[in-house]
């Protein structure tokens, strides 16, 4: 995986560089605040028309989808040059994700590379005299001539390095009952163990320590491993456990009956290999490394090193993050028209009532247009989709088109059902004359004031149902507050 890594790594970076003067001059031009990546712009539009990439996108829902949306959020920006624009800054996301996910999984892999516990395929590193004994993952094969018969992860805990001249160490008082409830383990009673004993090596919140001792080591070792491999039938052994505390000691001996028990090749390998590295770890607690066995019987054991590698996840969980987020650029899209479309039907009433007084006040309809127009690129300040639209129109009637046709364009670009009312309206007294046209515009105006009072009665229900969470959370921690104490309060 590591390779790949790399190869990806500097493929994107070769393209990055090689690409960088592409329409360079064009993007230098864009908003830094609109098109925050556009240092990937060179790289993302080479790949839309040289590699061709642009025949395998376009949206979630097709190329023509995005036209009607991108046109409402864009006026008067060419549509190929808006949806060039939109897809090449998802595209461009998509593969800064890629890259750092990239980057990261490489790091994690030459992390986990540099750090090696296995040596030689055979030796352990031991923790030091004033360290702590560690765990070791590691993954074990054991061949045969018959072929494997056992492959599988094994955790081992390396015991620290001791020094020659041993520690004499102190037991504390022991407590019969809790061995008695935990000795069995998962047997059914002492007349029949099958599986191994539990010896705890300490009484828990007495600070007991327990050496333990059986009558047959070859049977029950004193970690209190049953060996009933070659067990033909019943056999009785004693277990003594040394209880010591402060210098004060204990026996209590207690006899099981042991049963046969049959078990699997794979079992049987298993328990040899424990038992080999067991007898290993206690030939070589002085020395610097632990030997683990090469050889079982008849049978070859390879070792190999278990390495947790996170990076390829990594990498993994980068691609499916950057492929949601190429889609849900989309769906943000459909957010932005729908803040757009509520934008214009609040505007609406302000326009109409503008519109309205000019009329009356004399101005014809273009004129009165433009004035509109006018004010709002003199005022500057915040976009407003509705005004935008309007300044269009404007420059159509500027340029020669007729009022009717301009009129009807706007309605069309707006799509929005009170602008199409305004703008038949506008076109139909063009085309038949004027007469009765401020009495219109008068109902109209009063019609649009009643929209916009239920546009936002509506606006003010959807925003109270999204603060109806937090407030039940909050109701719920303040009965808390006030209900804890009181209940703690009684006396029972």
């Amino acid at each position: 995986m590591i390779y790949f890594n790399i190869v990806f790594a500097f493929a994107f970076l070769l393209a990055f560089i090689l690409t960088r003067r592409y329409e360079a001059d064009s993007i230098a031009d864009l908003n830094e605040k609109e098109h925050p990546l556009k240092l990937l712009y060179p790289l993302v539009f080479f790949l839309l028309d040289k590699a061709k990439v642009s025949r395998f996108i376009g949206g979630s829902k097709g190329t023509k989808d995005l036209d009607t949306p991108l046109r409402a959020l864009y006026i008067g920006q060419p549509i190929e040059t808006v949806k060039r624009l939109y897809n090449g800054k998802k595209i461009a996301l998509v593969i800064l994700i890629l890259f750092a996910t990239n980057i990261l999984s490489l790091f994690i892999h030459l992390q986990n590379s540099q750090v090696n516990e296995l040596l030689q395929g055979k030796y352990l590193q031991r923790p030091g005299i004033t360290e702590d004994s560690k765990s070791v993952e590691l993954q074990v094969t054991v061949e045969s001539e018959e072929g494997q018969a056992l492959q599988e992860e094994i955790n081992l805990t390396i015991d620290e390095r001791q020094a020659v001249s041993s520690e004499v160490e102190r037991f504390f008082v022991q407590a019969i009952s809790y061995v008695d409830s935990v000795i069995l383990k998962e047997n059914a009673s002492p007349e029949e163990v099958r599986t191994d004993f539990y010896f705890p090596a300490s009484i828990p919140g007495t600070g007991v320590h327990v050496e333990w001792a059986t009558e047959n080591l070859d049977l029950v070792d004193r970690k209190g491993g049953v060996h009933n491999e070659d067990l033909t039938g019943e056999s009785v052994i004693g277990v003594t456990a040394v209880f010591s505390y402060q210098g004060r000691q204990k026996e209590y001996t207690r006899f099981f009956n042991i049963l046969p028990k049959e078990y699997s090749v794979e079992e049987l390998t298993r328990q040899s290999l424990l038992e080999a590295i067991r007898q290993n770890n206690e030939k070589s607690l002085t020395e610097e490394v632990m030997e683990l066995p090469q050889e079982i019987g008849d049978k070859k054991v390879i070792w190999q090193e278990v390495k947790k590698n996170s990076g390829s996840m990594l990498l993994m969980f980068g691609g499916l993050t950057a492929l949601a987020l190429y889609f849900a650029m989309d769906k943000d899209l459909n957010d932005k028209v729908i803040k757009r479309n509520q934008e214009m039907l609040l505007d609406y009433p302000e326009i109409i009532n503008k519109f309205t007084l000019l009329v009356g006040a004399g101005m014809s309809l273009s004129n009165a247009w433009g004035k509109i127009s006018k004010d709002y690129k003199d005022k500057g300040g915040e976009k407003r989709f509705a005004y935008e639209e309007m300044t269009i129109t404007y420059s159509e009637l500027m340029i020669g088109t007729s009022e009717e046709t301009a009129y009807e364009r706007f309605g069309r670009r707006v799509k929005l059902l009170p602008y199409l009312r305004f703008s038949a309206l506008l076109a139909q007294n063009v085309k038949k004359g004027s007469v009765g046209l401020l009495k219109q515009l008068e109902l109209e105006a009063a019609e649009a004031f009643e929209e916009r009072k239920e546009l936002a009665k509506r606006m003010g229900e959807e925003a109270g149902t999204k603060l109806l969470l937090p407030m039940m959370l909050m109701l719920l921690l303040v009965l808390v507050i006030i209900m804890v104490p009181a209940f703690m309060s009684f006396q029972f």
